[in-house]
Order: structure tokens, then sequence, then C-alpha cells
């Protein structure tokens, strides 16, 4: 609120002799006090429009932020079933590569199987070649067949 000094004093006197106080105009109170008036509604709604606009500002910037958890929630959530998924397909790798270690163990074994049959049978076919008769025995024994037999006539 606005206070008016009392001029009382002044006032009287200087009415009466029809001077006015120096530095002083008439009527200028109440002219000052409209600017004055209006400066305090104009900053106060100035005030009130920037809370009003600051608030506003906040209330986009809050949703936002819950826009960006919203999505980092999202992605934390696919991380995870990323994650999941990874871990299944690692553990599905880990059973293939000691299956494949298995199958790797067991054509070794079988090959080593193979070689050991073949060197066997090399083997055999070097005894019977050392145990072959010569012609000449072959022969006298074909003699000694067909002389039985003719004799068994």
């Amino acid at each position: 609120m606005f206070i008016r000094k009392s001029w009382t004093f002044w006032r009287h006197n200087l009415q009466r002799s029809g001077q006015r106080p120096a530095g002083r105009t008439p009527n200028l109170a109440g002219w000052l006090l409209l600017p004055i008036l209006l400066a305090a509604i104009f900053s106060g709604s100035a005030a009130g429009q920037e809370r009003d606009d600051d608030i506003a500002v906040a209330d986009r910037l809050i949703e936002a932020l819950e826009r960006e958890n919203a999505a980092l929630r999202q992605r934390l959530a696919t991380e995870q079933k990323a994650n999941a998924l990874l871990a299944e397909i690692n553990e599905t790798r880990k059973a293939e590569n000691a299956a494949l270690r298995e199958t790797l163990a067991a054509k070794n074994e079988t090959i080593s199987a193979k070689n050991a049959v073949l060197d066997a049978q090399e083997r055999l076919i070097r005894d019977l070649r050392e145990r072959r008769r010569s012609v000449w025995a072959r022969i006298g024994d074909i003699a000694i067949g067909a002389a039985i037999g003719a004799v068994l006539r």
C-alpha cells in the first residue's frame, strides 16, 4: 500500500500564501501510484508467467525424463532377453563342441582300428608269401597225389 506523507504544516502555510513546496508538482502523487501499481502487477504477472513457464518447462522435462526412463527400462528388458538367448546359444555351442570332440575321438578310434586291421592283413599276406613253397615242391606234391590215386584204383 501506498502511504502518503502528511504535509499539513507546509500545505496550510503554503496554501494561504499561494506558494508550492520546492520539487513538488500538483497531483503527481496520484500519477506515481498508477505506474507503481502497474509495475507491481506486471512484474507479479511476469513472475507468475515465469513461474508458469518454469512449471511448464519442468513438466516437459519430467515427461522427457519419464520417456527416457521407459525407453531405458525397455532397453534393459531387451538386453536381458538378448543375454538369456546368448547364454542359451553359448550352452548349445558348448554341448555341440563336446559332441564334436566325442565324434572326433570315435573317428580317430575307428581309423586306428582300421589301420590295425590293415596291418594284420599285411602281416598275413607277408606270412603267406613266406610260407609259399617253390614250384618244384608243388609239382612233387601233385606227383605224389597222382601216384597214390593210381595205387588206390
